[in-house]
């Protein structure tokens, strides 16, 4: 048990998979506005049990209340925009809307109202389990059991002690089923396998999952499609500055937001990964060779993303057909260093820029198409 525990309470928070995983599916939005609304109904509840009889009464109780509708409904506009969340605001929501529920709670006149609320806790808790570590989690627990074992008592001493057990004893259970719940469908997708192909960073594919999942899409779509493969390789200017003159953690910070930029920059369905000190790689499709909507666009993008870094790009597009008959490790080989190469130019002629190669045709398929007609050839 006390191992278990241990585990349970050391165990990494999964803030930046999650992230990637509602990336990859399109579902950061639907996301952001889940939380907005129950931020808001927080915020609107609170407020609506001013005109109660059992709400707050007094002008301290009110204040308190108005107070946690204010800062519920400003958390709330903050979800509601089109940009994901960093950690750390992530993590201070958490801990000020647990606070909040518990004031709101605290400041009803009748506690039977007040620990009726204290069940909001649990769906925080659920947000929590998704996103943070145990340390979060615990906090949380921690202020729900303060507040509704007060409650309780408040409601045990109007001569209802069973029925304060009895709702306490509910209290309980929610807080609890929800959040390991959450944990028990984080685990059950796997997310220490999964986090073998996640950059524990910036929470985006690592190299080798980024060749896998390319090479998978152009084997499911290059034998229909006449798009062209496009592969971008960024590589952010003067990070070794950044980090020697500001340390390690103002690098990782500025690869974080990169990181977040990168996602909120491309579609939905392109495949970004997070390959070295500074590097990314960005896998898509278009319809002709041109990729500069693309590059620019992600390019703009980091020059105003705090430390306002600019970037060499490298790019490189190919034909898709055919391309479902190379071996996709040496293919992506290939193409990441014509890409690489690409970045090298942009990064000798002053940084901030992209430059372009098209490859008709990857070494890779030349050869195979050669030893089939070697192996169609008559003997």
């Amino acid at each position: 048990m006390a191992k278990a525990l241990r585990d349970w309470w050391q165990q990494p928070g999964h803030f930046y998979w999650i992230t990637a995983f509602l990336a990859a599916r399109g579902a950061q939005v639907f996301t952001c506005r889940a939380v907005a609304l129950y931020t808001l109904g927080i915020g609107a509840i609170s407020l609506a049990m001013l005109w109660s009889p059992n709400g707050p009464d007094g002008i301290l109780a009110q204040s308190l209340v108005i107070g946690v509708a204010v800062c519920c409904t400003l958390k709330a506009l903050v979800w509601m925009r089109n940009k994901w969340p960093t950690r750390g605001w992530s993590g201070a929501y958490a801990v000020t809307t647990s606070v909040c529920i518990a004031v709101s709670c605290l400041a009803q006149s009748n506690p039977v109202a007040g620990l009726l609320g204290t069940t909001t806790f649990a769906a925080l808790a659920g947000f929590i389990a998704f996103f943070h570590t145990a340390r979060f989690l615990a906090f949380n627990l921690i202020v729900t059991a303060a507040t509704a074992v007060f409650l309780a008592v408040r409601v045990a001493e109007q001569n209802d002690a069973v029925w304060a057990a009895c709702a306490l004893a509910l209290v309980a259970v929610a807080n609890l089923a929800v959040p390991f719940g959450c944990q028990a469908v984080v685990h059950l997708l796997d997310i220490d396998v999964l986090n073998t192909e996640i950059d524990p960073l910036t929470g985006l594919l690592n190299r080798e999952a980024f060749y896998r999942t390319t090479g998978e899409f152009v084997a499911a779509r290059a034998r229909i499609d006449d798009r062209y493969l496009v592969i971008v390789l960024v590589s952010l200017d003067n990070f070794t500055l950044l980090t020697g003159t500001d340390g390690k953690v103002s690098g990782d910070r500025a690869e974080v937001a990169v990181a977040q930029t990168l996602r909120e920059t491309t579609r939905s369905n392109a495949i970004v990964a997070h390959v070295g000190e500074a590097e990314f790689l960005i896998a898509d499709t278009f319809a002709t060779t041109d990729a500069s909507p693309l590059v620019e666009r992600v390019r703009g993008a980091i020059a105003t993303t705090p430390p306002r870094l600019t970037a060499s790009i490298g790019v490189v597009a190919t034909p898709m057909r055919g391309l479902a008959d190379c071996p996709p490790h040496e293919l992506m080989d290939e193409l990441v260093v014509f890409a690489e190469e690409a970045m090298a130019d942009a990064r000798r002629a002053g940084g901030n820029m992209a430059c372009t190669v098209v490859c008709s045709m990857p070494t890779v398929l030349a050869e195979k198409n050669t030893w089939d007609r070697f192996d169609d050839e008559p003997r």
